[in-house]
């Protein structure tokens, strides 16, 4: 299954990259696009995605408030399937013996939801690793102990672990940055798990964005024991998201040399309103024109991600630490710090109702002129999004030849003509088609 993907990726991205390089030329004239089956429509040769259906359901948010049912109603409401949270060493190991009763309260909410739990495993610890991640055999003895606990304790719930959070950056290493160390880490980590409960899930720490360097010098430890379930990477990026399948091709194929070869996990990803070059011009992420273009990037995200069929994807995060419009953490949110519903909430919550129940997954990505055409089928609809990338780019999208029940919507569901010619222009985002069977 592995080489498959890997073959449909590398296709794509071979297509993507070709489309890259070929931004400084103007098109001649704005493309026609039709459905398949209209009398104009072009003729495409698309890409099967088996995995996703599999790829859209996993995939989760990022919370912070442990305590707040009504948060975790929203993550329901709007579709993903868990959230993403500290396990805090520091927390669970107390002095006079384990505490996972905060935890425990969060894992039986979530189940009350029917959601899971990605649970990071770190960090310091005032008696065990004071101010450094743990790199003495004794310190390691005591993490070992600490994750083997929790995998135990968390045997029969829907929980999963990665290992440490970025540890190829130095706020969260606590120093500078080693690959060997992490690796002593990784291996003491996996081996405690897997003795703790064989079937535990876990993974490698995210790396920032896709630190390809840092992921190759730590290494494959499964060739002499149990290796993690997936690598996980944390791949923002200042440009647009279709520029992510490039990171996952070369990621990819790193993998597939491993003993045994991991998923690969995008544990930590987002487009805020502020601090973006893709906002910059705009300067307050309050607006509702940074606010539109942040719901635009994070559905195309999620799109892109799908695409590259990635076995998990965690967005960032769920609600804004707070209210100040110039403060990058204060923007990331699907709600904002007082639990409005922001339009990145709207949007992506009509991406998860309009591919639900998918069973079969095509698309096709334009070498020239930078466009996307994802083909789903379910078994009353066959469903299309369509949508442009790169600055300036745009098609005509024709609808007229679309039977009379078909509908075509924008990326909140809000009605547009299902007849006719319309511009579909990169800053309007995906257009969504669905025919019933």
């Amino acid at each position: 299954m592995k080489n498959r993907k890997d073959a449909l990726l590398g296709r794509a991205i071979l297509v993507l990259m070709s489309c890259f390089a070929l931004q400084a030329i103007p098109a001649l004239a704005t493309p026609t696009i039709a459905p398949d089956g209209a009398r104009n429509s072009s003729e495409r040769t698309y890409t099967a995605l088996p995995l996703f259906p599999a790829s859209r359901a996993d995939t989760g948010v990022a919370v912070h408030d442990l305590n707040d049912t009504k948060l975790l109603d929203a993550v329901k409401d709007v579709g993903f399937s868990f959230v993403r949270t500290d396990l805090f060493w520091g927390t669970v190991q107390t002095a006079s013996g384990w505490n996972f009763a905060p935890f425990d309260t969060l894992v039986s909410n979530l189940a009350d939801r029917g959601l899971g739990a990605l649970f990071i495993l770190g960090y310091d610890h005032d008696l065990y690793s004071p101010r450094q991640a743990p790199t003495t055999p004794a310190q390691l003895a005591a993490f070992h102990a600490y994750v083997y606990q929790s995998a135990l304790h968390y045997k029969k719930a829907a929980v999963r672990f990665e290992v440490w959070n970025e540890q190829d950056s130095k706020q969260f290493w606590l120093t500078d940055p080693s690959p060997p160390a992490y690796r002593n880490l990784l291996k003491t980590a996996v081996d405690a798990a897997k003795a703790a409960n064989p079937k535990a899930i876990i993974a490698t720490g995210g790396v920032t964005e896709a630190n390809r360097s840092f992921i190759r010098s730590v290494g494959d430890i499964s060739a002499t024991q149990v290796g993690p379930d997936a690598v996980g990477v944390h791949p923002y990026r200042q440009q647009y998201p279709e520029t992510v399948l490039g990171d996952y091709r070369t990621l990819d194929q790193d993998l597939s040399t491993y003993h045994k070869v991991p998923e690969l996990w995008a544990t930590e990803l987002g487009y805020p309103s502020y601090g973006y070059s893709y906002v910059s011009d705009i300067g307050d992420g309050h607006s509702p024109k940074a606010r539109a273009r942040q719901a635009k990037y994070a559905v195309r995200l999620f799109l892109a991600n799908w695409i590259a069929q990635i076995g998990l994807t965690a967005y960032y995060d769920m609600r804004n630490d707070g209210t100040d419009p110039r403060d990058r953490e204060h923007n990331f949110g699907l709600l904002d710090a007082n639990n409005t519903k922001l339009p990145v909430y709207n949007a992506t919550k009509y991406l998860f109702s309009f591919t639900a129940n998918v069973s079969y997954a095509r698309y096709f990505i334009n070498d020239y002129d930078k466009y996307i055409v994802l083909k789903l089928n379910t078994a009353t609809a066959t469903k299309y999004v369509i949508w442009c990338y790169g600055d300036g780019s745009t098609i005509d999208l024709d609808t007229s030849h679309l039977p009379g029940n078909a509908s075509v919507t924008d990326m909140y569901g809000a009605p547009r003509a299902s007849t006719g010619i319309q511009a579909v222009p990169e800053a309007l985002g995906p257009v969504f088609i669905s025919v019933p069977s």
